[in-house]
C-alpha cells in the first residue's frame, strides 16, 4: 500500500485494516463477496465483517444482494470527496457554536505539539485557519529558517505550498538568503508570494514564526521537533507589526 494513499486515508479516519478492504473493493469494479475479501486481503472473516459494517457506516462501501449473499462495492474517491465536502461545509455551519462550547471566548488558548509530525499538524492549522478567514486582507507573515523546513518535511511544497496557492492565500515571507529560498523567488509572482532575504550567517535561528488571523506559531527544527500555536488578538498584532518593522527595514 503506498505509504501517501495511507496516511491521507488515515487522516480522514480509516484504520490500516479498513483501508486495506476499502482499496481491496476499489480494485474489483464488479465487487466482492467477504470470503473473497478475506482472502485476498488475509484478514479473518469474521474481521473482514465487522471492517465492512465501519466502512458501510462511513459511506466507503456499499452493497447489494446476489442470491442470499452481499456483494461489496467500494465508493469511487469523487463521491468520496463530495460527501467530505459536504461535512466539511455542515461543520463550517456548526464552527459559531462549537466556538462557545469550547469555551472559545477566552482571550488566550495555547496549544502544543511534539513529534516531527506536530510540524504537519501546525501548517494545517494555518492552512485551515486562512480558509475560513472572512477578512479580504488575509494574509500569512513568516519568517522562516529556509531549507531546514524542506529537511524536515520534504513533502512540504505538495502538502502547504501547493494548497496554499489553490486557495489563493498570498503570504510575505521572511527568508535566509540561501539556494533554496532563491529559487522559490523565481516562482513568487504566480504562487501570491513575496520575499525579502535576510544574511543568515549573521542572523542564524532555528524557529519558523508564523503569524495568521489572530494566532503565532513557533515551529522547533531542532532535534526536539515541536512547536506551539497562541491564539491571542493583540499577540498576533503585535508580532504583526514586529514583522512589518522588520520587513520595511530590509531594502
Amino acid at each position: 500500500m503506498p505509504e501517501n494513499i495511507r496516511k491521507t486515508l488515515n487522516r480522514i479516519g480509516l484504520k490500516d485494516p479498513e483501508i486495506k478492504v476499502y482499496l481491496k473493493c476499489l480494485e474489483n469494479k464488479q465487487g466482492l463477496f467477504v470470503a473473497e475479501i478475506a482472502r485476498e486481503t488475509g484478514i479473518k472473516r469474521s474481521t473482514v465483517n465487522l471492517i465492512l459494517d465501519r466502512l458501510s457506516e462511513k459511506g466507503f462501501v456499499t452493497y447489494h444482494l446476489d442470491g442470499n449473499r452481499k456483494l461489496f462495492l467500494a465508493e469511487s474517491p469523487e463521491t468520496l470527496l463530495f460527501h467530505l465536502e459536504e461535512s466539511l461545509t455542515d461543520l463550517r455551519g456548526l464552527i459559531p457554536l462549537l466556538r462557545i462550547t469550547s469555551g472559545a471566548d477566552k482571550k488566550t488558548k495555547i496549544r502544543f505539539f511534539e513529534g516531527k509530525d506536530s510540524i504537519e499538524k501546525i501548517y494545517h492549522d494555518i492552512l485551515l485557519t486562512m480558509k475560513i478567514n472572512r477578512d479580504p486582507q488575509k494574509e500569512i507573515l513568516e519568517i522562516s529558517s529556509g531549507e531546514g523546513t524542506f529537511e524536515i518535511m520534504p513533502e512540504h511544497r505538495k502538502q502547504f505550498i501547493n494548497k496554499r496557492i489553490k486557495e489563493r492565500i498570498p503570504i510575505r515571507w521572511l527568508a535566509p538568503d540561501e539556494p533554496i529560498s532563491r529559487k522559490l523567488d523565481e516562482t513568487s509572482a504566480r504562487e501570491f508570494r513575496k520575499i525579502k532575504f535576510f544574511d543568515n550567517k549573521k542572523y542564524k535561528f532555528n524557529v519558523e514564526i508564523g503569524i495568521y488571523a489572530n494566532k503565532v506559531s513557533l515551529v522547533s527544527l531542532s532535534k526536539e521537533h515541536g512547536g506551539v500555536i497562541i491564539e491571542n488578538k493583540s499577540l498576533a498584532e503585535s508580532f504583526r507589526s514586529l514583522f512589518n518593522l522588520l520587513w520595511d527595514s530590509i531594502k
